[in-house]
């Protein structure tokens, strides 16, 4: 971006704003003194390109995400995740594009996994997607910008959504691993449990939901209950889209699942084998059509799955004390994992940036 160092931040907020490029709050002017510092975080040269974006395939490159960043308020240290991120939203199996554009309104949904979470103070405990935390609010806004501002993205213009999403650049937390009974979420998608990594999917609604009584039945009875009718997991849209649900389980309900013995496999057949909906809501033609093909032709239907498989439901653990769980999709992006590659370096920058967060942190609750 230019130099605007000689403005003021306020005017350099408004003149960005007005032109398109801002996501309506405030930003820090992307001077090239903040986009030189912000560049300490990476080893690429800043005409790298990292992928393509948007439907004309338009290269983002190291110094755009750098401006982009610095907008966002993002910190140095930030860079190689914003890279990995930057990799999942190119990567034609997150679905980026309808997701940005489309009409339904989705979001960027961001899970951070790995040693990553600690070394950058990224909340996976109580209010993990909510506000408070600078390295979660400012990464997922900066991914956003980034998408927007790349691929020339504007409301009623490009991005068509509707009603629009309050959660398109903030969906971002780290899971819970060192309490959750289970192996982090991307263990199970086949990386090694020290590397760390960032996943992506693009989901429409996020439903937070509490079990009336706090056993594995009740639990997983609630997965069912409050999973609404129009998050369908299977091939949807004549089967060029993958759809997926996503449930976030708190770490006490996570701990009752597993003293059941249950599972993430355990748990996701059980929602595939127990979620039902009503034929009469589903009928051929419409956008969910998709769990009915397999039943066309045999008996005449009174209920059809809600998910066609397991592999349409992911579970990840995250929050704080509490018996709160959300379910977050139906997702028509990803999801995609990509791990996050740090330079020579990282650690002493990490220190140098490092807060000195002195209210309560909820390590010991």
């Amino acid at each position: 971006m230019a130099n605007q160092q000689d403005d003021t931040p306020s005017s350099v907020s408004r003149s960005l704003y007005e032109q398109g490029m801002t996501d309506g709050l405030p930003i820090v002017p992307p001077t090239d003194e903040k986009v030189e510092e912000m560049l300490r975080g990476t080893a690429h040269d800043r005409g790298h390109v990292l992928g393509r974006l948007g439907n004309k395939d338009t290269p983002i490159t190291v110094e755009m995400l750098a401006s982009n960043a610095v907008m966002a308020g993002c910190a140095p240290p930030y860079m190689p995740v914003l890279e990995a991120g930057v990799r999942a939203l190119a990567d034609p199996r997150s679905n980026s594009i309808q997701v940005s554009v489309s009409t339904g309104s989705w979001a960027y949904q961001w899970i951070v996994n790995g040693p990553v979470r600690e070394r950058l103070d990224i909340e996976s405990g109580s209010g993990a997607f909510g506000p408070n935390f600078h390295a979660n609010r400012t990464i997922g806004r900066a991914l956003g910008l980034a998408y927007k501002n790349t691929a020339a993205l504007r409301p009623g213009e490009k991005d068509m959504g509707v009603m629009g999403n309050p959660f398109k650049f903030s969906l971002l937390a780290g899971e819970n691993e060192e309490q959750s009974p289970w192996e982090p979420y991307h263990v199970t998608h086949g990386h090694d449990a020290d590397e760390s990594t960032i996943t992506l999917a693009g989901p429409n609604s996020f439903i937070q939901w509490f079990p009336h009584d706090n056993t594995a039945e009740e639990i997983l009875e609630g997965m069912v209950r409050n999973t609404p009718p129009s998050m369908v997991g299977g091939r949807q849209q004549g089967g060029d889209i993958d759809q997926t649900i996503f449930h976030l389980v708190n770490r006490y309900n996570a701990e009752e699942l597993a003293a059941a013995e249950m599972s993430k496999r355990d748990i996701k057949n059980y929602l595939c084998e127990n979620s039902y909906l009503r034929a009469e809501d589903y009928q051929k033609g419409t956008l969910w059509d998709g769990p009915l093909r397999r039943h066309e032709g045999t008996v005449r239907r009174r209920q059809v799955p809600q998910i066609d498989g397991p592999e349409y439901v992911k579970v990840a653990t995250i929050g704080g004390p509490g018996r709160v769980n959300a379910i977050v999709g139906p997702s028509i992006g990803g999801p995609v994992t990509k791990p996050i590659v740090f330079p020579d370096g990282w650690d002493e920058l990490v220190e140098e940036y490092a807060f000195d967060r002195q209210w309560f942190d909820g390590s010991t609750y």
